[in-house]
């Protein structure tokens, strides 16, 4: 494994009369057996869903499935009897274990609604299935922030992965600076959500600009420093 730079203009695509979807891994139609993932990682999906519009019911099983709400509104029912809606900057977490059934879909008749979702192989598959959400993890704010938004142990504001890894959501306003570290045989991926990030791989290294749906994987570097060309939004996660 090597450190690589994941451009999103080299992601797969899927476009219907209601949903445009970029991949950054293999998903669907989209087949590219030199991106099945990595590590935990297994789909990283940014959607816009047409208003009136969304996923139909469909089953789940394995898998901790993260949503992640940059703007617009997304239902969310399931076969536990779970429902609610997601505005922007909300999170969700479905820990599907031994399987779940849900739809998405976005109740505006007008506004499309902008998202991720992160797929990441799960630790239970025999445990029932679990629901979590979390409100304002990538709001809009007059300063920047970072803050831990999920990981194995049970952290106050931070929802609980059948997995080992850990993500920080993050926001920086233009001009901020933002800097992350991986301990002894962690691995990192840094992902852009939105905006402009100068982002320099060590002292040493010469920073390169990712705009969102850019990432980052990094397996030899130990940090990495972030300042914001624009104001923008990004995940980072530490994985096992």
């Amino acid at each position: 494994m090597n450190d690589v730079f994941h451009d999103r203009q080299a992601r797969g695509r899927t476009r219907t009369g209601w949903l445009t979807s970029h991949h950054t891994f293999s998903f669907g139609s989209f087949n590219d057996p030199l991106r099945m993932g990595f590590r935990a990682l297994r789909v990283i999906n940014e959607d816009t869903v047409a208003g009136g519009s969304g996923f139909a019911e469909h089953a789940h099983d394995h898998f901790e499935i993260l949503t992640f709400v940059l703007s617009g509104t997304i239902e969310h029912r399931d076969s536990a009897g779970n429902s609610g809606f997601l505005q922007g900057g909300d999170m969700q977490l479905i820990s599907s274990g031994a399987g779940t059934r849900h739809s998405e879909r976005n109740p505006s008749a007008t506004e499309p609604a902008h998202l991720f979702q992160i797929w990441l192989h799960g630790e239970a598959d025999a445990a029932p299935p679990r629901y979590q959400t979390l409100a304002g993890v990538l709001d809009a704010g007059e300063a920047s922030s970072t803050r831990l938004v999920a990981g194995p142990e049970a952290a106050e504001g931070a929802l609980a992965l059948s997995a080992p890894v850990r993500i920080w959501a993050g926001k920086l306003l233009a001009g901020s600076r933002e800097t992350q570290a991986l301990a002894a045989g962690r691995f990192g991926w840094l992902q852009v959500l939105d905006g402009v990030v100068s982002v320099r791989e060590g002292a040493a290294a010469e920073p390169l600009e990712l705009r969102g749906g850019d990432a980052l994987q990094l397996v030899t570097v130990r940090s990495v420093d972030l300042t914001a060309v624009t104001d923008a939004r990004w995940l980072w996660f530490d994985l096992a």
